[in-house]
């Protein structure tokens, strides 16, 4: 269950991924996603999946998503020209949230 006082922590992509990196191990999903933090941007992927998810905080303090796709499934990503913007954190989890469901229901319907 996601707490206000866990969301109120989470004002960087840093914050952001090392919220993430312990929910899932909290969570122990059976999954092999990966969450890079490099200067600034977070992205997510899971290995044999082509599409993933970059984060970013512009200059204004505003959540940027976009999906990073991987055109030949190889682990290579290009992200994609839409973008969504949002001043919501909570918004921002979801969307991670909503991606890692699409993941596990891809990974059950595949076996």
């Amino acid at each position: 269950m996601l707490r206000t006082e866990d969301v109120e922590k989470i004002l960087t992509t840093h914050d952001l991924s090392a919220f993430l990196k312990e929910m899932l191990k909290r969570e122990d999903l059976d999954l092999n996603i990966d969450i890079d933090y490099e200067s600034g941007e977070l992205f997510i992927n899971c290995k044999g999946f082509s599409n993933g998810l970059s984060i970013i905080v512009d200059q204004f303090g505003v959540w940027v998503i976009r999906e990073a796709i991987s055109e030949k499934n190889n682990g290579i990503f290009t992200q994609s020209k839409k973008s969504y913007h949002t001043e919501n954190t909570v918004t921002v989890i979801r969307a991670v949230a909503r991606w890692i469901g699409d993941i596990e229901e891809s990974a059950r319907s595949s076996k």
